[in-house]
């Protein structure tokens, strides 16, 4: 089951080879999220009418930024617009984001007050769509991507969707205020994002032993868990140091940033007793000046013996689950500014760690949630207030009374508005005024959770 609140404004001639099945290329004004579900609203004036007819929703399957350096003929190609008005766009903003969509056909029309302005136009009411019925079937839409592929030429890498959020992204959603409902949660498993797609293999590839793989040695297991664990290291912040890597007499991790930590991965079924002190020999031998203070990490998916747990506690070596360790690279790739790797220095200790680090990821999710709750608090005093923007003193009273996660005082919130609303976050805006930011907010994007 989907809900549907609000439609992406398209041009009429981009809808139509979209309705089609011509293309499954558009642009946006703001970054969309991945598999994030929206109606599509033209972009035309219905002459002696108000009302506009919406009869199809989409699913974002790819979000990527592009600037006048890009092809105009092949991005016309991608859109069905005429490079005219290609030009005029970017006459107007100096970069877009060229959209992949997955089109579907509404199960029934419906009529939408015209709007003038704003990349998102809200919807009369939710809709809820319980079947998807495609434009394209599944071979049809990949044979289309695929060949869109090859135009796909000098997009910018990485760019961050912060930088081109615009006030106009305003969503008007259905208000409730006395009740914030949570984000629509993505099932990760049906709805893959091929490039983190690696994170899976985290727990599988610590499981595997020559028992279980036809045909690879223990050596090539070992590496490979070793390679997967070194890169889920990196992913959540820590930077290697490939001086000492692995094989005879050398370390399998030595991280030296933002703190150092000296490592050992064990592929198998059991975590040897031997391992606690392998990992004291070669640390103090390879970097004895920083190894005393460092975090000493035994990585591994089997049962650490009780000889192993005593030497770990004796010498201050926490061990982890493979399974843990995803886990943290998974709540990482969900929310990327989620992981403090400061803070979570503290939940490395001596002996079994995952409960602990258990207990950092709950502290995460509990917060990430907190968040979510207060962008949807904003989002909805923005249509109950029939504002572009909100106060703190409204916000403070909104929340008591909205069923919130957690209490907290009018402070602790504007702490929280004010960091949801630095440009490095961008959930939500912060008005200026005279040059200086006031206590008013307004929304941006969603905070899914």
């Amino acid at each position: 089951m989907i809900s549907i609140a609000n439609g992406l404004r398209i041009s009429a001639t981009n809808l139509d080879a979209l309705r089609s099945g011509a293309i499954v290329g558009a642009f946006s004004k703001t970054f969309l999220a991945i598999d994030r579900s929206f109606a599509l609203y033209p972009d035309l004036q219905v002459e002696n009418s108000d009302l506009v007819t919406v009869e199809l929703w989409a699913e974002c399957k790819s979000c990527e930024g592009i600037d006048n350096t890009f092809d105009l003929l092949k991005l016309s190609q991608l859109t069905a617009l005429p490079i005219e008005e290609l030009e005029s766009i970017f006459q107007q903003r100096a970069s877009i984001f060229l959209l992949v969509l997955r089109v579907y056909k509404l199960p029934n029309p419906i009529q939408v007050q015209q709007k003038s302005i704003g990349n998102f136009v809200p919807l009369p009411e939710t809709i809820t769509i319980f079947e998807k019925i495609s434009i394209l079937d599944d071979e049809q839409f990949q044979q289309i991507q695929d060949q869109s592929k090859d135009l796909e030429l000098l997009i910018i890498p990485n760019q961050s969707p912060d930088i081109v959020l615009d006030d106009d992204v305003f969503l008007e959603i259905n208000p409730n205020i006395m009740t914030v409902e949570p984000q629509e949660v993505t099932d990760e498993e049906t709805q893959p994002n091929n490039s983190l797609s690696w994170i899976k293999t985290i727990s599988t590839l610590g499981d595997r032993s020559i028992e279980t793989d036809t045909g690879k040695t223990n050596w090539k297991a070992g590496t490979d868990f070793e390679n997967i664990v070194r890169k889920a290291l990196e992913f959540l912040g820590f930077k290697a140091d490939y001086t000492h890597k692995g094989g005879a007499g050398g370390l399998d991790l030595l991280c030296l940033e933002p703190y150092a930590l000296f490592g050992e991965c064990k592929a198998g079924k059991k975590i040897p007793n031997d391992t606690a002190v392998q990992l004291l020999n070669l640390g103090t031998l390879r970097r004895g000046d920083l190894f005393p203070k460092a975090v000493k990490l035994i990585i591994g998916a089997g049962k650490p013996t009780p000889q192993l747990e005593d030497a770990a506690k004796v010498h201050g070596m926490a061990i982890i689950n493979a399974v843990t360790l995803q886990r943290l690279v998974e709540l990482k790739s969900k929310y990327l500014g989620s992981i403090d790797l400061i803070e979570l220095r503290k939940y490395f200790v001596g002996g079994q760690s995952n409960q602990e680090i258990d207990k950092y990821i709950e502290k995460v999710t509990n917060e990430m949630k907190l968040r979510s709750h207060i962008v949807n608090l904003v989002k909805r005093c923005l249509e109950t207030f029939n504002s572009s923007n909100v106060d703190l003193n409204a916000l403070s009273g909104a929340y008591h009374f909205s069923n919130p996660p957690q209490n907290l005082s009018k402070e602790e919130l504007k702490e929280i508005l004010i960091e949801l609303s630095s440009p490095l976050v961008g959930y939500l805006g912060r008005v200026e005024e005279d040059g200086k930011k006031c206590d008013r907010f307004y929304y941006l994007r969603d905070l899914p959770i």
